[in-house]
């Protein structure tokens, strides 16, 4: 039974909780098989992507601040560019995903991410490496859109576990990380002509590029979120995309067991041009009915990730410093304190006759593949028994522990 009403409501409320039932209903029609792990495969994959091109840039400074003569406020700008460009690029990839569409808001971030990325690979210039890693940052903005993306696929019975899943893949990027790192930069290789360098650091960007563009693709050949095309009113994709992973699950071409859809109770089209639609959309976040909780996830977010960006991002150039301490520095050292060896490179290298030293230390590639090793227990254990504690339990576990760690 089609039903259509053209109201002017707001669109948040135009999906009611019947039909959603009736749209979750419709999702458990076509089973649960090898679709949901092949598109949990996808989306996890390019959340490991973001990964390593969020935090590659944490072996980058080391490895290259020679070739850019940086020194700590440099470090500081670049560790900081891609962060920037997340803040300001999650409004517009939020907006995009509800008016645009999951897949293809997904599919144009993790291109801008990896095509910046690789053309920061050969940047020659420092201000062209902090546009391309504002513009990467911009891009991977897009990934809390892989949850709803991969949610709307996926039944309410499975739908948590199948979310929490995904902590697993960034874990698995962490670790590749310095595993890459640790083979390709200690590589000494330099090819040069006229202005243009490219050393181990540079094609250590190339790789760290390559798995957003190539999952992107494979992204391509997937449908659009079902829920998205029933709220745009688009009953035919939205039964085409039913259909789709009906068939896939079931590897048969038989009939596909429902008829018809329920549509939504309005349907609302874009008639504002992008930037007055992006303004409202900012504007509706924190004036609507839901703005508290909007506030307070943002806190719980920044609360949760500030401590883990800040280890990791500067996790090697802080033990680079440390070991540039023990080995130079004929001072007590018994008596000085880690803010007072950092601060030591306050002074350049230039001004204490020292050459600048770009070489990453062993331990640093080891301590960091520790980091992410250390999440695996907890990647693993949240989804096995999320269904059965609830996401708020193991949220709470976790502040409940960072708090401890503050005492």
């Amino acid at each position: 039974m089609m039903e259509k009403n053209n109201s002017k409501e707001d669109a948040s409320m135009c999906l009611k909780s019947s039909q959603l039932e009736y749209l979750d209903k419709d999702i458990k029609s076509f089973g649960f098989g090898s679709f949901h792990y092949y598109i949990l495969f996808i989306c996890g994959s390019l959340i490991a992507a973001i990964s390593i091109s969020v935090t590659s840039v944490s072996f980058i400074i080391p490895a290259a601040q020679c070739d850019f003569q940086m020194t700590s406020v440099h470090k500081g700008i670049l560790n900081g560019a891609s962060m920037i460009g997340m803040f300001f690029g999650c409004f517009i990839s939020g907006y995009m995903a509800d008016s645009k569409g999951r897949k293809y808001t997904l599919v144009i971030c993790m291109m801008i991410d990896g095509i910046f990325n690789l053309i920061s690979s050969v940047s020659q210039i420092y201000p062209v490496l902090i546009f391309c890693k504002l513009m990467s940052g911009f891009g991977v903005s897009g990934i809390t859109v892989f949850y709803s993306y991969l949610g709307e696929f996926v039944n309410s019975k499975n739908r948590k576990k199948f979310i929490c899943w995904m902590e697993l893949f960034w874990t698995f990027g962490v670790i590749l990380l310095p595993c890459i790192a640790w083979i390709v930069i200690p590589q000494t290789f330099r090819i040069e002509y006229d202005f243009f360098l490219f050393r181990s650091w540079n094609l250590f960007a190339v790789i760290c590029s390559l798995p957003s563009i190539i999952f992107s693709y494979l992204l391509l050949q997937l449908p659009e979120s079902p829920k998205f095309l029933l709220t745009k009113g688009k009953r035919h994709e939205t039964m085409d995309c039913l259909k789709f992973v009906y068939r896939w699950n079931n590897n048969t071409d038989d009939e596909f067991p429902v008829t018809s859809l329920m549509l939504p109770d309005c349907i609302t089209e874009e008639n504002n041009s992008f930037f007055n639609g992006l303004y409202n959309s900012i504007l509706e976040l924190f004036t609507s009915q839901y703005k508290v909780v909007a506030i307070i996830t943002c806190v719980i977010q920044f609360c949760c990730t500030a401590s883990f960006y800040m280890m990791v991002l500067w996790f090697p150039e802080l033990m680079n410093r440390f070991r540039w301490y023990e080995t130079l520095y004929s001072g007590p050292k018994n008596m000085t304190n880690m803010c007072d060896i950092v601060s030591l490179f306050k002074i350049e290298p230039e001004e204490i006759d020292l050459k600048c030293n770009d070489e990453i230390d062993q331990s640093v590639y080891e301590n960091i593949l520790i980091v992410g090793m250390a999440c695996i227990p907890t990647s693993i254990i949240v989804p096995l028994f999320v269904n059965r504690f609830g996401i708020k339990f193991f949220l709470g576990m976790y502040i409940f522990k960072k708090k401890m760690h503050m005492r």
